[in-house]
């Protein structure tokens, strides 16, 4: 049985096969960015790039799908990679397990590229990313804040023009202004302010702690929220790589 019938029987073999040659990078493969690699792997897509430098730990598992008891301490991005291929052992997967800024884009970006999804957490890797792959003139499909939302109701898809409410967006804007970008990025984002209920206990603030960034408090997540941001960017992708 062809395990993508369903897909093909909704969308068309014309749009199927394009899905079948797409190739894909996805950068962050956290919360949002595994909830895009699930659905896109699950769509049939034939390559993905799969980038991430982070390994699992404990304060992951209400959110991430590669976030196990059983995974906890292992890579993101090996952890994706078997995911994928007991999806769809025919899709072509290429793992970096590395930290992403201005000196790495260049053996990670690649003109062949359909699609580059960013969901990546840090600003300055963001901003590098984004503004590298449309330099390099590659459609881009990337996350904003999805921490200390709870409402899916809220959540939008628009160009980073259209962005509004959320902080990082604003931030990333200004920081794409300084270098000339002003449109052309489909972004998924939320309206609803960021809102954390409690403080946050010191010991629970791991999510910032690596040999590449600092510490910063952590917001509070839930997770449907970045669930839905995931499949959303990951729609996008599609709409992208089946377009006319």
């Amino acid at each position: 049985m062809n395990q993508f019938a369903r897909t093909e029987q909704l969308i068309g073999q014309r749009d199927m096969e394009k899905i079948k040659n797409a190739r894909v990078a996805i950068f962050g493969l956290g919360a949002v960015g595994s909830f895009a690699a699930e659905a896109l792997a699950r769509t049939g897509v034939g390559y993905l790039r799969l980038v991430d430098f982070d390994r699992v730990d404990a304060s992951n598992i209400n959110r991430q799908l590669f976030a196990l008891n059983s995974t906890i301490g292992k890579a993101k991005a090996g952890l994706a990679r078997e995911r994928v291929l007991d999806i769809n052992p025919l899709c072509e997967v290429d793992v970096h397990d590395t930290f992403v800024n201005a000196d790495s884009l260049t053996d990670l970006l690649s003109r062949d590229l359909d699609v580059v999804v960013d969901a990546i957490d840090g600003l300055n890797s963001k901003v590098n990313l984004v503004f590298g792959a449309v330099d390099m003139g590659l459609p881009v499909v990337c996350s904003m804040g999805a921490g200390g939302r709870t409402d899916i109701s809220m959540i939008k898809t628009g160009d980073i023009s259209q962005t509004c409410v959320c902080p990082l967006a604003r931030v990333v804007r200004q920081r794409l202004h300084r270098r000339g970008l002003y449109e052309g990025v489909t972004c998924v984002y939320s309206i609803e302010k960021a809102l954390n209920k409690q403080p946050y206990e010191q010991a629970d603030a791991v999510d910032a702690l690596s040999s590449h960034g600092r510490s910063r408090p952590p917001l509070g997540t839930i997770p449907w929220v970045p669930g839905v941001f995931g499949l959303n960017m990951a729609a996008e992708a599609v709409k992208i790589i089946t377009r006319p």
